[in-house]
């Protein structure tokens, strides 16, 4: 590290990307930042400065030795920092440099953290799910659903979907049969002798999903101007299983969308929608199949303003993909959930449906943008006509 980008980071202070430690640090004290780093985007430490940004040196012998050990004995699994050694004013700096991790990282105590501003904190039951979700070391859609039972899945709702995959319906003449046949779908899920089900089940064929996951909806809204201030023409929110949010948001589309009309040779009315249905079908099965689902409170929005059309899902894009890739890589945050509208004949081709959303707003004139926000919460799709052809 340059002595210049070195004293630019000592006088801008402790951030999410440096902490300063001094090197009398405790290696449980060291362990707990590092992992905290890893588990964030990375950072850089620097020891021999304190915490209000004077340079007081180090002059440990062995000091370098002390951090990779800590990084290997402490540390869970072990991971290798970048050390550099540099001089200020004839004191000598040590950083050590984390990138960010491809797993979770505990200490070895078993104690998980994140970086937080600029100080590491102990995750939330839900943060770290999105921390082992991101790590893609865990499938929030096959956990079980604690607070439902067998009795919360609707058999009528599995045996439809059975019949458009031309299987057999459900065996209820006994318990054992019904049962290992939702365990083999993994609609059920068998935790310690009982069954549970599965997230993925429960969304996909539940009685009443909501009642477990209030904010699952999708929020639907359609406004008279160009932001969320303008008159309110029509909102409505959404309920129900998997199938039934994707129908009932297209039907509120179409229903407030502007329109035309036309005649097909010269007898049979058409109606032309502001924007391709095709593409609108793609984008809420998208927004209803990869949201993160470990976002409480967070529901998809629609929400139709007069220059355009907004789909914003809760979370960002998963690590393995960016806005520049993601028409051309597949990845599925949650497998079983992207199976079952597979069943269903929502996702034919899997990995093809943002093409064919763009493919279809070309045809039409429309412009067609995806991004995450800044703080990679949120996932929006935007549909808009383009400006030279309105």
């Amino acid at each position: 590290m340059k002595r210049d980008d070195l004293l630019e980071i000592i006088q801008n202070g402790e951030s999410s990307k440096t902490e300063f430690k001094t090197e009398d640090v405790h290696p449980n004290t060291l362990a707990e930042e590092i992992v905290a780093f890893a588990n964030f985007e990375g950072g850089t430490i620097l020891i021999g400065v304190d915490d209000a940004g004077v340079v007081i040196g180090c002059n440990k012998a062995n000091l370098e030795e002390l951090i990779v050990n800590v990084c290997r004995n402490n540390i869970r699994p072990p991971l290798i920092p970048v050390l550099e050694k540099n001089v200020i004013d004839g004191k000598q700096i040590m950083s050590v440099t984390i990138p960010r991790g491809d797993t979770a990282y505990s200490t070895n105590r078993g104690l998980y953290y994140i970086r937080v501003g600029s100080t590491k904190q102990v995750p939330t039951q839900q943060e770290l799910l999105r921390l082992f979700q991101k790590r893609n070391m865990l499938q929030i859609d096959e956990t079980p659903v604690l607070k439902a039972s067998l009795r919360s899945i609707d058999s009528e709702k599995v045996n439809a979907f059975l019949a458009k995959l031309g299987q057999s319906p459900l065996n209820d003449e006994s318990d054992t049969s019904l049962t290992h046949e939702l365990i083999n779908l993994s609609i059920l899920v068998e935790i310690d002798d009982v069954l549970y089900p599965s997230l993925a089940g429960l969304l996909a064929f539940g009685k009443s999903p909501q009642k477990y996951f209030p904010s699952y909806t999708i929020q639907c809204g359609a406004y008279g101007g160009k932001d969320l201030a303008a008159d309110v023409i029509r909102e409505k929110d959404l309920a129900g299983s998997l199938n039934a949010l994707i129908e009932d948001a297209i039907a509120f589309l179409k229903l407030t969308m502007p329109q035309t009309s036309i005649l097909e040779r010269g007898i049979q009315r058409k109606d032309i929608y502001a924007y391709p249905l095709e593409a609108l079908r793609e984008a809420i099965v998208n927004a209803v199949c990869h949201r993160d689902y470990t976002i409480s409170g967070a529901a998809i929005r629609l929400l139709l303003f007069e220059n355009r059309l907004e789909i914003r899902s809760p979370g960002g894009l998963p690590n393995t993909l960016s806005e520049e890739n993601m028409l051309y890589r597949q990845f599925t945050r949650n497998q079983m959930i992207a199976s079952f509208l597979t069943g269903y004949g929502y996702m034919e081709r899997r990995g093809k449906g943002m093409l064919r959303m763009i493919k279809a707003c070309r045809e039409n004139d429309i412009d067609c943008e995806f991004y995450q926000t800044p703080d990679k919460n949120e996932f929006i799709v935007t549909f808009g006509r383009v400006p030279s052809r309105q």
